[in-house]
């Protein structure tokens, strides 16, 4: 639990680190929580990818598997999947798009042949379905548990980092605001805030 004028800082997990697109109007503590999946539980995704065999298709759905949403897996589609240093797996974002959108960039970043590197898989929440807000499961079980049901309290979150930070106490939102941007990212939001 966070005392007041704390602060909780988090990132993505991942050899690369990217999130979602932010809200436009935060929401409360309560209608954010109830957009949330379940930290719990999810499911792999399996894009068909020209040249990659199933059987590493399959190989790398068992990897990816034990991943926290919102996950992606790129890779180089000329080069050997087990071989390849630009095969690139980033875990633990706001979607999957901001999943897919870094680990792109870092597998073509090492890519040693011509076509631009794919998404192979994606972890996601099971039942997934578009809703106003997406959290990673590290931002999910901190806005479950550590956000809190009383006093001014509010979460930032990056959309092109991952980053989050929770804030409760006089200038939450504030304080939110600057712990998030402090991790290097730049483009934090209020996504949830509650007043006093």
């Amino acid at each position: 639990m966070l005392q007041s004028g704390k602060v909780l800082i988090c990132a993505g997990l991942g050899l690369a680190i990217c999130a979602g697109a932010a809200l436009a109007e935060p929401m409360t503590g309560k209608q954010a929580t109830k957009q949330l999946f379940s930290a719990k539980k999810s499911e792999v995704q399996l894009l068909n990818v020209n040249g990659l065999s199933a059987e590493h298709s399959a190989l790398l759905g068992e990897v990816v598997k034990g991943y926290a949403y919102y996950a992606a897996a790129a890779i180089a589609p000329q080069e050997d999947l087990l071989k390849s240093e630009a095969t690139t797996l980033v875990a633990n974002h706001h979607s999957a798009e901001a999943a897919s959108a870094a680990a792109l960039a870092g597998c073509n970043a090492l890519r040693k042949t011509a076509d631009e590197c794919v998404i192979a898989a994606i972890v996601q929440p099971k039942g997934w379905e578009a809703r106003a807000l997406q959290l990673s499961v590290e931002g999910t079980v901190a806005l479950k548990s550590d956000y809190g049901k009383r006093g001014e309290r509010a979460m930032a979150a990056s959309a092109s980092t991952g980053f989050f930070a929770l804030a409760k106490g006089v200038q939450a939102q504030a304080l939110a605001l600057r712990a998030c941007a402090d991790k290097g990212a730049p483009d934090c939001e209020i996504i949830v805030a509650d007043p006093k």
